[in-house]
């Protein structure tokens, strides 16, 4: 992928700022609000909360929608984004809020949604604040207990040797399709998913990571999301770092004519926590499309080590990791992860 596209991937980023002005002449919200839920697997508990947001386009262009839910108490809860290619007319965008997110809040509806902005534009030419409410919409009285229940499924590798090898992070779901449209939350994703402690040493060019017995060099740091039976693909991000949070949505990728979109990266930091959002159209007359994640990253090791992999928010079952041993000699003391495999240096 180009370097264009990977900047277009991760730096159309917005801080929603206060504004004294929006551009209303090129778009504006309508005011017209609903909300409904959804229990995409019929398991009885619900997995996204869905605000209905009328917006009334003016000129055709790149159009991203950013709100965030608040509980009875003005505790932030979550935060959503949609993203399209809209024409002159009005048109209803979609912001879904994560229902394990929801329930671990543990907050009583009905919730709000504030801090709502609508954005024109891309990385190209700069995003424009066409649009604004700090109080936009009060949904029906939801409890946390309604929705999903998040699981813990972090998995341990132990070990010990001296050389490199080469972990790639796989993740594979299927993810049902609700009204054309489909979604997954990972919420607490770190890159590389490691809940190990490590040390970060930054640069211009990069991070390199160090923990007990290992050394994580900055590169290579390859970030992967391929659907496939679908339309387009968007990826949304929301990084938390302290008090501080950014957020970032990707241009629309299209399909290309075998019903996959790729979106890829190097430019994620491992400095903080990420909340990442995977939606778009799924091809017609689709139940389900197919996600794949995938992340390559080298440790040089010296001696015993001990990683804990965080699979935080990934469905059970897809997560798996091929370790390439490309020089040296290990020993792997405890395998504990699902689908790991083992490659012998060549």
């Amino acid at each position: 992928m180009s370097k264009a596209l990977l900047i277009l991937f991760f730096l159309i980023a917005f801080y929603c700022p206060a504004v004294s002005s929006q551009r209303t002449d090129l778009a504006s919200l309508t005011g017209n609000y609903s909300d409904s839920v959804a229990d995409i697997n019929g398991d009885g508990k619900l997995d996204y909360l869905t605000i209905n947001v009328g917006v009334h386009v003016e000129l055709p262009g790149e159009y991203s929608l950013t709100g965030y839910l608040y509980d009875r108490n003005n505790k932030e809860i979550d935060w959503s984004v949609d993203h399209g290619n809209l024409t002159y007319s009005n048109h209803t965008m979609r912001l879904s809020f994560d229902g394990k997110t929801i329930q671990k809040s543990g907050s009583k509806g009905p919730f709000r949604l504030g801090d709502l902005y609508l954005t024109f534009g891309s990385s190209n030419m700069g995003l424009i604040i066409v649009d604004r409410r700090d109080n936009a919409y009060k949904t029906a009285s939801y409890k946390a207990s309604d929705f999903v229940d998040p699981s813990s499924t972090d998995k341990m590798i132990q070990g010990s040797g001296k050389g490199e090898i080469l972990l790639t992070f796989s993740i594979r779901t299927a993810v049902p399709v609700y009204q054309g449209r489909y979604m997954l939350d990972i919420v607490g994703l770190n890159m590389p998913p490691i809940s190990t402690p490590v040390q970060v040493k930054g640069s211009n060019t990069g991070y390199n990571l160090s923990m007990e017995g290992i050394f994580i060099p900055k590169k290579p740091n390859n970030f992967t999301i391929t659907a496939s039976r679908v339309k387009n693909l968007n990826v949304g991000l929301m990084k938390l770092q302290g008090k501080l949070q950014r957020t970032w949505v990707s241009s629309q990728f299209k399909a290309d004519k075998s019903a996959k979109a790729k979106a890829e990266t190097d430019l994620i930091s491992p400095n903080g926590s990420y909340h990442v959002k995977i939606f778009g159209d799924a091809a017609d007359n689709m139940t389900s499309v197919d996600l794949m994640m995938i992340a390559v990253k080298k440790l040089i090791v010296n001696g015993p080590f001990n990683l804990t992999i965080n699979t935080t928010g990934f469905p059970a079952g897809s997560y798996s990791i091929a370790a390439k041993a490309l020089n040296g000699s290990f020993s792997f003391d405890n395998l504990a992860v699902n689908g790991l495999s083992m490659e012998d240096p060549k």
